[in-house]
């Protein structure tokens, strides 16, 4: 299930993941991101908390195949993507990631932050509100 932690005028998505990640979920991303691109924005800049790792074992695999192919084909429209967790695996995953992805998409800037930099990791992907 997909919870919105934040509304934000600008460019900017704050959601987290509780439970199980299904399809509907990947609909409601999809939905909530073109509204942002619709509004004129090149980029959305997107923060997606996640309690652990365990959101991988409780995704559903239509929501996750679902949710990677419109990832794929919008790719180029992230801008600052914030992960919020509290896990080293994770971190360093994010860490990976931000390198490797930014050589295919040099808008983006992927940045690990931990449950209790919150505030900061709202401030990173809308550093105007």
């Amino acid at each position: 299930m997909i919870n919105k932690i934040k509304e934000f005028k600008d460019n900017a998505l704050a959601l987290e993941i509780l439970g199980a990640f299904t399809e509907t979920d990947a609909l409601l991303i999809e939905q909530l991101f073109e509204e942002k691109l619709n509004m004129g924005y090149q980029h959305v800049n997107i923060l997606i908390k996640v309690k652990d790792m365990s959101v991988i074992k409780d995704m559903k695999l239509k929501g996750f195949l679902e949710g990677e192919l419109w990832g794929i084909q919008h790719f180029g429209k992230i801008g600052r993507c914030a992960v919020v967790s509290h896990s080293d695996f994770m971190k360093s995953i994010v860490n990976i990631e931000n390198e490797v992805l930014h050589l295919f998409n040099s808008a983006l800037e992927e940045k690990y932050f931990d449950e209790t930099e919150l505030d900061e990791a709202l401030k990173f992907i809308a550093p105007n509100e």
